[in-house]
């Protein structure tokens, strides 16, 4: 937990063939998460005798120690990779002739999504990593996409769409349906006074009408400045938060719907299905507060919130450390505790644990206790979790 040497490597695909500079020699715990690992014999037997946590979902082990060659964004078209095994960062769409270039290669592996003509389905069934086809006879179009840009894109009449398209202005509609256009995406947001006579320009498994009327936003923390940015009537496609200081705002509201979920103080509850709903609800003593990492919390801090009446639903993706002075009438600003980690507070306020709601998937400890275990103090721990060791986010890590 505490060590002075760790790595921490988060990729969307990791290619770990040849350690030539010892770099896992130095390193006492080795942290790698990943989506693909392409391994070597010889690292993998290595990492398996160290400490080190891999997480993937797939593992690849190869014997291969040819020449490895790493491309991105453009299809590879008329390129010969024969002798060569592909990295490809990233998502990649490529053209029939991309395809029958990647075919030559002796091997691939794509960190993102390769996009390729269905029609090569059968070139590419040894890729490595998520693979996803288009229709040959359309203008593919990878990602989410407006109806008027993508009018400006292409002036093609078939067009494929991976991600979502918006239809929500008029105009591009009636563009669309005078030029011909035939568009197949993966998901379709249009408001329903218009899906009746525009509908049939669409190809899709999945359809998201939006009733007359409503504004669409994102997820949305929900004040009295959102009606004046937004109007009374909102479609929040997302989540909901609303804070117990602006519980008055839902007065200024006519009508809101919440395709994901509402968190609201339960005081609050009543006066929001008045006007509104959500797919699904999160009610609650006390406001939200999410941790994803680490956060120390002061005796000053949790009794200045006791003394003001305030409450609040803590939620650790991690971990938090409470000061040695912290007491079990501080522990009263907590209205309920998630913990998908662990968490450092003293004896008395880990004593008051027990009158919250409490809820750990791993484990509590006293600053003592944990001094024992890793000879370090408090305040040692909390600078130690500060430098947060050595760390690589990237989308493809290459070791060659």
């Amino acid at each position: 937990m505490m060590q002075e040497n760790k790595l921490s490597i988060n990729c969307g695909a990791a290619c770990l063939i040849r350690d030539s500079q010892g770099m896992f020699d130095q390193v006492q715990a080795l942290n790698l998460n990943c989506g693909i690992l392409l391994i070597s014999e010889e690292l993998n037997a290595r990492l398996a005798a160290t400490q080190a946590n891999i997480n993937c979902d797939r593992t690849v082990v190869t014997g291969y120690q040819g020449e490895f060659l790493q491309i991105s964004q453009n299809s590879p078209d008329g390129a010969d990779f024969s002798g060569k095994f592909i990295l490809i960062a990233g998502s990649l769409l490529v053209t029939e002739a991309g395809a029958r270039a990647l075919a030559g290669a002796d091997g691939v592996l794509v960190s993102g999504t390769l996009y390729y003509p269905e029609n090569c389905s059968g070139l590419l069934a040894g890729v490595i990593g998520e693979k996803r086809p288009y229709p040959a006879d359309a203008f593919p179009i990878v990602g989410n996409r407006k109806l008027n840009r993508l009018l400006h894109e292409t002036d093609a009449l078939s067009i494929w769409v991976s991600g979502e398209v918006s239809a929500l202005e008029e105009a591009a509609l009636v563009q669309a349906k005078e030029r011909g256009v035939s568009i197949r995406c993966g998901r379709l947001l249009m408001e329903e006074k218009t899906h009746a006579v525009y509908g049939d320009l669409f190809r899709t498994a999945e359809v998201e009408l939006i009733p007359e009327g409503y504004v669409v936003t994102d997820s949305l923390h929900l004040t009295g400045a959102a009606a004046d940015l937004y109007g009374t009537r909102l479609y929040i496609r997302g989540d909901l938060l609303l804070k117990r200081a602006d519980a008055d705002c839902l007065s200024r509201f006519e009508a809101i719907r919440v395709t994901g979920c509402a968190t609201l103080p339960a005081v609050c509850a009543k006066a929001f299905r008045a006007v509104g709903s959500a797919e699904y609800y999160r009610v609650s003593d006390g406001d939200g507060y999410t941790i994803n990492g680490w956060e120390s919390f002061s005796h000053a801090r949790l009794s200045g919130m006791v003394e003001r009446g305030e409450k609040m639903d803590l939620d650790i993706n991690g971990y938090a450390l409470f000061d040695d002075d912290v007491t079990a009438e501080d522990m009263k600003a907590f209205s309920s505790i998630v913990c998908n980690g662990f968490m450092i507070l003293p004896g008395e306020a880990q004593g008051a644990l027990t009158g919250s709601r409490v809820e750990i998937n791993g484990f509590t400890a006293t600053p003592e206790s944990c001094q024992q275990i890793t000879g370090m103090t408090l305040e040692e721990a909390r600078q130690q979790m500060s430098s947060g060791g050595n760390a690589i986010n990237t989308d493809l890590y290459v070791m060659l």
